[in-house]
């Protein structure tokens, strides 16, 4: 399963990326082939469970890194053709750079095989180009709950009250925050760096008024 990204921009500049959504490599890499951001003790999130001793990179950077070098002095701004081809279908949008390099990201950090983001892997495989929040906080509640249907069919406990939900998107904040240090140093343009702003005001919001989003989507079943 893969998805392809194409960025046709307004001044002839096009930019195109296959991800497979499978990606395997090994733990420890050439730290001369790839940049040193992407080093696991650069900047690494403080709630990170790999060590220095089994992994040499974060996994999400080296899955990343081609994705932010070839945007690093693009404007969030630009305007551009995007188009994403999955498997099933083809996705359509002209739009600021930003809004598709926010789910161009998305699909790729939730895809990685980073242990903090692994919760996210489901809404990757099903993944939704250019979401709304009322359309990401209907999938991120819908896979959530689908989750603890299948803990109740292995007979263990089950959260109906979105608190395990909410702890994710904290978690996230915090992924957010130290994976933006790394951006940071590989970039000179703004598009990569307002997208992790972006990702982490999402993940900031959910976290702090989850009830109040699902409340407006609760007219879909009266």
């Amino acid at each position: 399963m893969f998805i392809e990204y194409t960025f046709s921009m307004d001044d002839g500049k096009v930019l195109s990326y296959k991800v497979e959504f499978d990606r395997t490599r090994d733990r420890i890499l050439d730290k001369n082939i790839y940049p040193a951001w992407t080093q696991l003790d650069f900047h690494q999130c403080s709630n990170c469970p790999l060590n220095l001793k089994e992994y040499s990179h974060c996994p999400v950077a080296i899955d990343a890194h081609e994705i932010v070098l070839g945007f690093a002095e693009v404007l969030s701004c630009k305007e551009a053709d995007i188009r994403v081809i999955t498997l099933e279908r083809e996705y359509f949008k002209h739009t600021d750079v930003q809004t598709g390099l926010r789910a161009l990201i998305g699909f790729v950090m939730a895809s990685s095989p980073c242990p903090i983001l692994h919760p996210l892997r489901g809404m990757a495989y099903y993944h939704l180009p250019f979401a709304s929040l009322d359309e990401i906080v209907f999938r991120v509640a819908s896979a959530y709950l689908l989750h603890q249907y299948y803990l109740h069919k292995k007979g263990k406990p089950v959260d109906l009250e979105f608190e395990g939900l909410k702890d994710n998107f904290k978690i996230l904040q915090s992924l957010n925050y130290h994976f933006s240090d790394r951006i940071r140093a590989a970039c000179d343009a703004d598009a990569n760096l307002n997208v992790l702003a972006t990702l982490f005001t999402i993940s900031s919001m959910l976290s702090l008024s989850l009830d109040k989003h699902l409340q407006k989507l609760e007219y879909l079943f009266d």
